[in-house]
């Protein structure tokens, strides 16, 4: 075996958030996990990928790797079971493979062409609180403040102002959670500090530069759900809709790797002559994007809502998958250069 292949590197890892489609996250890192030559650090992340990240690292502290494993599952295994329990007519379609590839088309016919399942975001409060039961009994929240826990950045957006608050260690609550996860058609907003929150994807989707600023690691690797192309143009009322909130929460990473990629050529053939620690920062970073464009890109956006387990576990699969043939590529190179080209992929 090569040496390369033996050398334990240390990487931090951003998550994106995306409902159900968090499941292809739990396949990516469940596969990095099983490489003992890697080791996480820092992580970050938005909606399911905050709840990932949290997942994954209250694991860590318990166990390592291995804990970190089986924590992820117990949470995904969780979640659908409650979307069961407050979604009478998820068991039909739990043993269905693929159910909601077209699923706009069924829920048209479902719901007499109504998109929402809701009168108003209050009717998701039982949703809510059997959510912040799930997290808080997978995640130990007392680990995540000790000085051996992972760093962790968590994004939620203010609702009055828009921006990004992010929360670390110290401050993270299954309210935070809920908070990164609050999209304001299905869920109330969260309230923290007298202030009220929404998803965390509108403003930070996933943390980027709290990582680069506030972790030694030169290494970074971007977990991305949400495809940042598709084919064709929706037509449909009820299409349309989707793809907007897609290109919605892709915005602030677009606008954050895009100033990351103009950094990093700005100073490409000399990073010392950086005057700015922030920008030396960006300039050293290594960069990495696991994705799977293809294969999310057959996923109805409005599957995200709906947790079957089929569609988890067929999404955990891709993910361990993207994620085997990702480091049989491009393993080599982690601890040595940026495997991401950002300027061809982001513009």
């Amino acid at each position: 075996m090569a040496k390369d292949t033996l050398t334990t590197t240390k990487i931090d890892v951003a998550l994106q958030g995306g409902g159900a489609h968090g499941a292809f996250t739990w396949g990516v890192l469940d596969r990095l996990f099983r490489d003992e030559t890697i080791a996480v650090g820092a992580l970050s992340g938005a909606s399911a990928g905050a709840m990932n990240a949290l997942v994954a690292a209250s694991g860590l502290v318990r166990g390592g790797n291995t804990a970190a494993r089986e924590d992820l599952r117990v949470f995904w295994t969780a979640v659908n079971e409650a979307a069961r329990r407050v979604t009478p007519f998820l068991p039909i379609f739990d043993p269905i493979n693929a159910w909601l590839r077209a699923s706009s088309r069924w829920l048209d016919a479902f719901t007499a062409g109504r998109t929402s399942f809701t009168a108003s975001p209050m009717a998701g409060l039982p949703a809510q609180d059997m959510l912040r039961r799930i997290l808080s009994d997978v995640i130990d929240f007392d680990a995540l403040r000790r000085p051996e826990a992972p760093r962790l950045f968590i994004a939620a957006t203010h609702v009055q102002t828009g921006l990004a608050r992010i929360f670390t260690n110290e401050e993270l609550t299954p309210d935070v959670l809920l908070a990164s996860a609050c999209l304001p058609t299905v869920f109330p907003p969260v309230t923290i500090d007298g202030e009220d929150y929404w998803d965390g994807g509108f403003a930070a989707n996933p943390p980027v530069m709290q990582l680069v600023e506030n972790t030694a690691t030169r290494d970074l690797v971007l977990v991305t759900i949400n495809p940042y192309r598709r084919l064709g143009t929706p037509r449909l009322a009820t299409d349309i809709p989707d793809r907007i909130s897609e290109l919605t929460f892709n915005q602030s990473l677009l606008a954050e790797l895009r100033a990351i990629a103009m950094l990093k050529e700005e100073f490409r053939d000399d990073p010392s002559s950086c005057r700015s620690s922030v920008v030396k920062s960006v300039a050293n970073l290594r960069f990495h994007e696991i994705n799977n464009e293809e294969a999310m890109g057959e996923f109805d956006p409005m599957s995200k809502l709906f947790p079957s387990w089929s569609l988890l576990t067929e999404l955990h699969g891709i993910g361990e998958r993207t994620t085997a043939h990702w480091l049989r590529k491009n393993r080599a190179r982690l601890g040595q250069t940026s495997t991401a080209q950002l300027i061809e992929r982001f513009g």
